[in-house]
């Protein structure tokens, strides 16, 4: 029998594992928003993040289906960042703030597990004694929209 630790990891690597992971799923988000992520995050105030998903040329992928976690730096992050200046960096940077799937903080709680982001890359979501993707503490999880969910966090995330 798999527990679930051992489940995760499994959801979390690439390939086949994307869409098991959004058949899977990370539990419900109560007060779900009729509007995408992006109007989840507009919504928030979290404009410079929608403006490098859009400099980057995304906006329409992540406008999209999905479903999509989404850890969405703050405007203060984003002032505090070193962003590429190019559209191919800035876009590898902003994909790496893309999981596909949905996963909550309940089904984050209580476990360390990577996933592989829409870069392509690995990110570490540690939910042990708080909720940490990568370096950066989610300030704001579980900002529920109709194609996935908004965890915003404190800085923005530096591909491994």
């Amino acid at each position: 029998m798999i527990d679930r630790r051992q489940g995760l990891r499994l959801i979390a690597w690439g390939g086949a594992a994307v869409g098991l992971a959004a058949c899977v799923g990370g539990g419900t988000v109560p007060g779900v928003s009729d509007g995408t992520v992006l109007s989840v995050a507009k919504d928030n105030g979290l404009t410079r993040f929608l403006q490098a998903v859009d400099q980057a040329g995304l906006t329409a992928s992540l406008s999209g289906a999905g479903p999509y976690t989404v850890f969405a730096p703050t405007n203060r992050a984003f002032a505090q960042a070193k962003l590429p200046r190019d559209t191919e960096g800035l876009r590898a940077l902003m994909a790496y703030h893309v999981v596909p799937g949905m996963f909550t903080s309940d089904f984050l709680a209580g476990v360390d597990v990577n996933y592989t982001t829409l870069k392509g890359t690995s990110l570490n979501v540690d939910g042990i004694g708080g909720l940490h993707a990568n370096d950066a503490t989610i300030v704001t999880p579980d900002l529920g929209a109709s194609n996935g969910v908004v965890n915003i966090i404190d800085r923005v995330l530096t591909p491994r």
